[in-house]
């Protein structure tokens, strides 16, 4: 072999031996270990899980009501349910009542799986259920700090509305979006995986909708702080529309839900509990 060829061949070996050493080496999966379990067994809600959602001023909530007979524990199954206002509080004279509960306060997830099996109403004119996440501590106000919607349904639709809504510095709402077909009227089981580089929706076993982070710009993943679970039989507002009170009453009905803590390596990804003070 020739100086010139002995060269070439040392350099063509050198280049492959830096090229194989800068080859990125593939993640190691990420596994979902199940930590709670919320199968709805009583006669009413377990306070050290849930609260009930107040009324509040933007319109997904202004309907919202305290009242007990908004959310039924029966068999094994808590329904959040949407009425025709029936005149019992006379001081409250909102034409409709919904229901709705979260964990804030009392049970947060910071990566990780949350499922559940649900079922809603033939949805009615105005019929808005939804279950989503939102940070148990604020920073930056809203949308900056993030917000997850695993599942909302307007009126009949046969599919879901996934998306994620964040911010970039300032009250401008940017947000990403998909869509989950379901079993209209019937039992579906949703799903959200959620690591620190990506969020991913299933519907039924099947991946519907994800988001990856991309580059190092926290306002675009700020989903990296401990959040809280919503579920909410929303009545009326500017994007389902106004409400047929025909109809009511109108309700969800969720089966049981669960909270999965994520792992990779051997070890856990973010936390799971009790929100710390």
């Amino acid at each position: 072999m020739s100086r010139r060829s002995i060269v070439v061949a040392v350099v063509l070996w050198a280049a492959a031996v830096v090229t194989q050493a800068a080859a990125p080496k593939n993640p190691a999966p990420v596994t979902y270990r199940l930590a709670f379990t919320e199968n709805f067994n009583g006669r009413r809600l377990d306070s050290k899980v849930w609260q009930r959602i107040p009324a509040g001023r933007p319109d997904w909530n202004r309907n919202m009501s305290l009242r007990e007979d908004l959310i039924v524990v029966t068999n094994g199954i808590c329904s959040l349910r949407g009425i025709k206002n029936d005149g019992k509080d006379p001081a409250d004279t909102r034409a409709v009542l919904t229901g709705g509960i979260m964990t804030k306060d009392k049970l947060v997830l910071q990566y990780g799986k949350v499922e559940f099996r649900m079922k809603l109403d033939n949805g009615q004119q105005g019929a808005w259920p939804a279950v989503w996440m939102m940070p148990q501590t604020t920073v930056k106000g809203w949308p900056n700090d993030g917000e997850i919607d695993i599942v909302e349904r307007l009126n009949s639709d046969d599919f879901v509305y996934q998306t994620i809504h964040y911010g970039n510095g300032s009250p401008k709402d940017l947000s990403h979006g998909g869509k989950g077909r379901i079993k209209n009227g019937d039992w579906n089981i949703y799903a959200l995986e959620w690591t620190p580089d990506e969020i991913v929706w299933k519907v039924n076993g099947t991946k519907t909708f994800g988001y990856r982070r991309e580059g190092d710009d926290p306002m675009k993943y700020p989903w990296t702080t401990p959040f809280y679970l919503m579920i909410d039989m929303q009545l009326g507002g500017k994007w389902v529309g106004k409400v047929n009170e025909a109809t009511l009453p109108v309700a969800m009905h969720v089966d049981w839900v669960k909270f999965y803590r994520a792992k990779q390596n051997g070890k856990s990804l973010g936390s799971f509990g009790k929100p710390r003070k």
